[in-house]
């Protein structure tokens, strides 16, 4: 697991860490960034740290199980964002929108994007992990890009 070193030691010191959608996409699916997020869905299970994880989140992965008629794999994530250990997922309020309207006026993120990062961060997350590059300009916590691990 030596891609996994580096990441195991930056999320250590935070106690809620934000989870991007593609998280658990990636884990699932496999792929280059599957080592990866199995140290921090470990993390999460193990309860080195809370995961925070949005609402919006959910419906995205199942978008394409859903699509392809796989509606084992859909199940499977309404179980673990439902029974994950540590793993609170956060539904959108007053306050997360709000947050998520700020987020896009600053930074011109789209909703999806803006809304998991905004419930991450009502949700007292120090640092968000995501795969997409064009969040890691986001204000309000430490963005931990996977692809900086590889």
């Amino acid at each position: 697991m030596a891609k996994g070193k580096r990441l195991k030691k930056d999320i250590a010191e935070h106690k809620v860490i934000g989870l991007d959608t593609g998280v658990f996409i990636h884990h699932f699916e496999g792929g280059e960034y599957s080592e990866l997020t199995t140290v921090v869905l470990e993390r999460v299970q193990d309860g080195g740290c809370t995961g925070v994880v949005s609402t919006v989140s959910l419906a995205e992965v199942l978008v394409k199980p859903l699509q392809l008629g796989l509606g084992s794999l859909a199940d499977l994530y309404r179980v673990v964002f439902h029974e994950m250990p540590n793993l609170q997922v956060v539904p959108v309020d007053q306050d997360v929108a709000s947050r998520s309207a700020t987020l896009r006026a600053a930074g011109g993120l789209g909703p999806a994007d803006s809304m998991v990062l905004a419930t991450a961060i009502e949700a007292g997350a120090s640092a968000f992990i995501t795969t997409r590059h064009e969040l890691k300009e986001a204000r309000g916590l430490r963005i931990i890009l996977l692809s900086e691990y590889l």
